[in-house]
């Protein structure tokens, strides 16, 4: 007996899978034979299929090691908001917390940052598995829950990634930015020769009235230098590129959640941080 054919939505559901060749040979087979055959239109698979190999052009490269927790609470947190869509029936979105003027934040220490900053090197097929996987996350969730919302998030960081990508085809260097404390922030960025930073960033609470997520430069001991800020839609995702200051490598890129745009110290929360590489 034969078995039925693949059907679009089956395709679609493991386009991420494809492209990053870790089907099994018979998932792999199917989706080549309805890729061959069908119809409609594929544009998961020709999104995805051009960063991959954009990616592998990139030189050997340092990366900072995110924590250890941080793909656990990546997952707890996926798996607490899909159980919360479920039972609600529809797309939750979070309001950002309104945050009042406080006195300047603690950021990391210089011992800290220094630390962080002697990591070991990765190689670039290492890197392309990193960003990678972080594309085929936020598209595999978006398309499995079937919601136009994640879908339009999943476009759009992959639209972000792909920036940072360009940036780092002309000698700039990658910086992965981990969730703080509290936050599901997280992304990448690149840090071009000028010392402008192109961050590509998702699960940014959306902001509201005044607030404003301004990126913040500190060099060792320095006080922390505001670099620019921007807003965020109920996608939670942001594509941005700092104005050009002194980014050295080991210094710290950090983003806060600001009650309002012009502040020359850090007044909110720290959301997420990484660490320039050498």
């Amino acid at each position: 007996m034969t078995e039925p054919r693949m059907t679009h939505a089956e395709a679609v559901d493991l386009a991420a899978g494809y492209v990053l060749g870790a089907l099994e040979p018979t998932e792999e087979t199917a989706v080549r034979e309805h890729l061959a055959t069908c119809a409609e239109a594929h544009p998961e698979f020709e999104a995805l299929g051009a960063v991959v190999p954009a990616l592998l052009e990139l030189d050997d490269l340092v990366l900072v090691e995110p924590p250890a927790a941080l793909g656990d609470r990546i997952m707890a947190a996926a798996a607490a908001d899909l159980q919360e869509r479920t039972q609600a029936g529809a797309p939750i979105v979070q309001a950002a917390p309104v945050v009042s003027p406080r006195a300047p934040i603690a950021f990391p220490g210089a011992a800290e940052r220094q630390a962080r900053s002697e990591r070991t090197r990765t190689s670039r097929f290492d890197w392309v598995l990193r960003v990678a996987a972080v594309i085929a996350i936020v598209a595999v969730g978006a398309w499995g829950l079937s919601l136009q919302g994640q879908l339009d998030s999943a476009r759009r960081f992959e639209t972000a990634v792909s920036t940072v990508i360009q940036a780092g085809q002309t000698g700039a260097k990658p910086i992965v930015l981990a969730a703080a404390e509290g936050s599901k922030a997280n992304g990448i960025g690149a840090v071009k020769t000028d010392g402008s930073v192109v961050l590509a960033m998702r699960e940014l609470p959306a902001t509201t009235g005044s607030q404003v997520y301004e990126t913040w430069v500190i060099v060792g001991s320095n006080a922390p230098v505001a670099v620019g800020g921007f807003t965020v839609d109920p996608t939670g995702t942001a594509s941005f590129t700092t104005r050009p200051a002194t980014t050295p490598a080991g210094a710290v890129i950090a983003l806060t959640l600001e009650p309002n745009a012009g502040n020359t110290a850090p007044m909110g929360p720290i959301v997420s941080t990484g660490v320039t590489s050498s």
